[in-house]
């Protein structure tokens, strides 16, 4: 019997199978596309946590700065830790390492349905008009944040925000960020440098409209589109694990999911080997990065409520720019957010003055 069946090629599901097949088990990847890594929906901004993970060969960019752009000034941030990778090479990379471990993968493949019974997981996948019988005894969920497997696990849906990138021709050195809440409803927009080009994105309500205005004047080279999701962490049930996207590995505040596929699929590994139950899994996901995933869902929600205050928050950051700095962390934004609240109370007396001045008629 297959030990594992692994559903989705893209690096949540490519690296635990490459972990799990390293391991000694046997396991099968199915995926729906044609070619791995296409279409690509990330923009490939990580700390440099994930580049010693998947390796320095899918570099494609070095940002030194972040600049944050409101309707009541902008704000620039320092750091040596942001890479752009190549996220395309990304999803090859990992899922050849898997094969190379010993993982069959079957493209053009999507599971359709699954049953739970008697510590066996049956599921039945379809390639062309062909429909095939699988039994194996654990199913794995690595399909993303619309997950089939998630759905038939019983989880409930995460709220889904849609995204527009366009890759336009254009060289940076430096990422920018979009806070616009008379434009952007529920999210922001971005620009991120991919070599010879700068990814532009915007996601939520008003996506289009923001990214028509930060295009207008470039070359577009191609249109590409994606989906963020923002929920709860779900580690699976039964002998059936959700990783990465699935899971709600992605941080509500970023909208960043990559660095949440490759720790979660780590996590899953180390609870088979040990315990092999969800349980386990579940256990371990919330000590660790899934800590963040719940700061990151509270943090979203305060936005939510007072990101539209720019004149007041904007004078403040400036205060602690050396501070944030400091502990800002692509992967864990929750942290420069409660330097950000710690020192409030220090930092709102000293920036009175530039505060009054946005809020004057």
């Amino acid at each position: 019997m297959l030990d594992f069946l692994v559903v989705g090629a893209g690096p949540s599901g490519s690296y635990v199978s490459a972990l799990l097949a390293h391991m000694g088990f046997s396991v099968m990847i199915v995926d729906p596309k044609d070619e791995i890594g296409i279409p690509n929906h990330c923009s490939g901004l990580v700390d440099r946590r994930v580049v010693d993970i998947v390796g320095e060969d899918l570099v494609i960019d070095r940002p030194s700065s972040a600049t944050v752009f409101t309707p009541s000034g902008s704000l620039t941030l320092k750091s040596e830790r942001m890479y752009v990778l190549d996220r395309i090479s990304l999803d090859r990379k990992l899922a050849e390492k898997a094969q190379s471990e010993g993982a069959t993968l079957h493209k053009r493949t999507k599971l359709i349905a699954l049953k739970q019974e008697r510590g066996v997981v049956v599921s039945q996948i379809k390639k062309g008009s062909s429909i095939e019988s699988i039994e194996s005894r654990y199913v794995i969920g690595a399909d993303g944040p619309t997950s089939l497997v998630r759905r038939l696990l019983g989880f409930p849906r995460p709220k889904v925000l849609r995204s527009i990138q366009y890759d336009v021709r254009k060289k940076s050195h430096s990422v920018a960020i979009h806070l616009d809440r008379r434009v952007l409803k529920d999210f922001f927009a971005w620009e991120i440098p991919h070599g010879e080009e700068t990814e532009i994105g915007a996601s939520g309500q008003g996506s289009l409209e923001m990214i028509s205005l930060l295009a207008r004047n470039e070359e577009i080279v191609r249109k590409r589109g994606g989906v963020i999701p923002v929920g709860d962490v779900a580690p699976g049930s039964g002998n059936c694990f959700l990783v990465g996207d699935a899971a709600g590995m992605n941080k509500a505040t970023t909208g960043g999911g990559l660095y949440g596929s490759l720790v979660s699929g780590n996590a899953l590994a180390t609870a088979i080997a040990k315990e092999g139950d969800a349980r386990e899994y579940g256990k371990l996901l919330l000590k660790g990065f899934g800590r963040e995933i719940k700061r990151s869902i509270i943090i979203r929600n305060v936005l939510d409520f007072a990101e539209k205050y720019y004149g007041l928050w904007i004078p403040m950051a400036r205060r602690n720019v050396r501070g944030i700095n400091m502990v800002g962390d692509v992967d864990y934004p929750s942290k420069a957010f409660l330097y950000l609240i710690a020192n409030a109370p220090l930092s709102f007396p000293l920036a009175l003055s530039d505060i009054v001045k946005n809020f004057s008629p």
